[in-house]
C-alpha cells in the first residue's frame, strides 16, 4: 500500500516548537521519530477540538484530567452507552444546563465517547495500523489543553488530515472496485466503471444528451449511505429526481446511465475522478440507480416556458 502522506514529515522531525510567551521557560517539546508519530499526533490533537473548541461554557468546565483518563481508557473501543445518561445528567437533557455534582464522572464519560468514536472510526477505515496510540493519547492532550499549535501549526495539521483522509478515500475505494469487478456478470469498463443490472429493463436506452428521472441512493465506498431519493423531500412526498445527461451530473453517470435501459435497476460502481474528483477527496462511489424515465434535453430539467403574446 502506498504511502498517504507526502513528504512534509522532514519539516517536523527535528523542530516542531515554538518558544512560549516567556523567553525564560524551556520550549514545549514533543519528539517524533517516524511520519506515524506525526500522524497519530495530529489525530489526537484534532479529535480534541471537538471539545476544547466547542465554544460552549459548560464544556470548559469539563475536568480536562478526567477527559484525558477516560479518552485512554477507552481506546480499545469499548462500547459506553451508559455513558450517555451520565452527560445528560450533567448537561441537562437539552445539554443547556451543568450540573457540577456530575462533573467528574461526566467528564469521564466525556473521554470514553471520543475515545470510543475515535477506535470505532479508524477501525473502520481499515487504519489501526497506521496509528501509533501513545502518539495519538499525547496529542488529544495537548489538543485538550490547546498546545498543539506550539508543536505543529495548525494549517499543518489540516494538510495532513487532509492528506491521510485522501489516501484512505484512494485505498478503500480501490478495494471497492476490485471487489466489484469480481460479482458475476458485471460489465467492467476501460475507464474503471463496473456496472451491475440488477433488474433488467424493458424500456429504451437514454441517449447521451438525454434528461431521465431516477430513484437513487449513494453509498461511500465503506457502505455508508450518502443519500437517497427514497427518504423523499421536507414534506415526506417521495418522487424521481430529475435530471440533465448533459452537463448535470458526475461524468460517471453521463457515461453509465445511457447504458441502462428505462424500467431497470442497476448498481453503478464509480473511480473517484469520474465522480466529485479531487474537491471531495477522491472518493470512489456507489450508486445504485432506478432509471424511470428519459426524454430528450430539456423534458424534465428545463423551466415551463410561457407563451409570449
Amino acid at each position: 500500500m502506498k504511502h498517504f502522506l507526502k513528504p512534509f514529515f522532514a519539516l517536523f522531525l527535528l523542530t516542531n516548537l515554538i518558544s512560549s510567551c516567556n523567553s525564560k521557560k524551556e520550549p514545549y517539546t514533543v519528539k517524533f521519530t517516524s511520519e506515524k508519530d506525526t500522524l497519530s499526533y495530529v489525530l489526537g490533537a484534532m479529535n480534541a477540538k471537538t471539545i476544547s473548541e466547542s465554544r460552549t461554557e459548560s464544556f470548559e468546565k469539563l475536568d480536562k484530567e478526567q477527559v484525558i483518563k477516560g479518552f485512554n481508557a477507552n481506546l480499545a473501543g469499548t462500547p459506553a452507552e451508559a455513558c450517555l445518561s451520565t452527560l445528560q445528567q450533567l448537561f441537562g437533557p437539552t445539554y443547556q444546563d451543568f450540573n457540577p455534582s456530575y462533573l467528574k464522572e461526566g467528564s469521564l464519560c466525556m473521554g470514553k465517547l471520543t475515545g470510543y468514536a475515535f477506535y470505532y472510526d479508524i477501525r473502520k477505515l481499515g487504519a489501526l495500523d497506521r496509528v501509533n496510540f501513545t502518539m495519538v493519547k499525547k496529542g488529544f492532550e495537548d489538543g485538550l489543553y490547546r498546545r498543539d499549535s506550539t508543536v505543529i501549526k495548525p494549517n499543518s495539521m489540516r494538510f495532513i488530515m487532509s492528506e491521510f483522509i485522501t489516501g484512505l478515500n484512494v485505498d478503500n475505494g480501490n478495494k471497492m472496485l476490485e471487489k466489484a469487478k469480481k460479482i458475476p456478470g458485471v460489465q467492467v469498463f476501460d475507464n474503471g466503471i463496473v456496472l451491475q443490472t440488477l433488474q433488467a429493463g424493458k424500456g429504451p436506452n437514454p441517449g447521451a444528451t438525454d434528461d431521465v428521472k431516477v430513484h437513487y441512493i449513494l453509498t461511500s465506498a465503506l457502505g455508508d449511505t450518502i443519500q437517497s431519493s427514497y427518504r423523499g423531500d421536507q414534506n415526506g412526498k417521495v418522487e424521481p429526481i430529475p435530471l440533465s445527461l448533459n452537463g448535470g451530473v458526475i461524468p460517471g453517470w453521463s457515461f453509465a446511465i445511457p447504458k441502462m435501459k428505462v424500467g431497470g435497476k442497476y448498481r453503478i460502481y464509480v473511480p473517484w475522478n469520474l465522480a466529485y474528483g479531487e474537491q471531495q477527496g477522491k472518493e470512489s462511489l456507489c450508486f445504485f440507480v432506478e432509471l424511470i424515465e428519459r426524454g430528450a434535453a430539456g423534458s424534465f430539467t428545463n423551466p415551463i416556458k410561457t407563451n409570449q403574446q
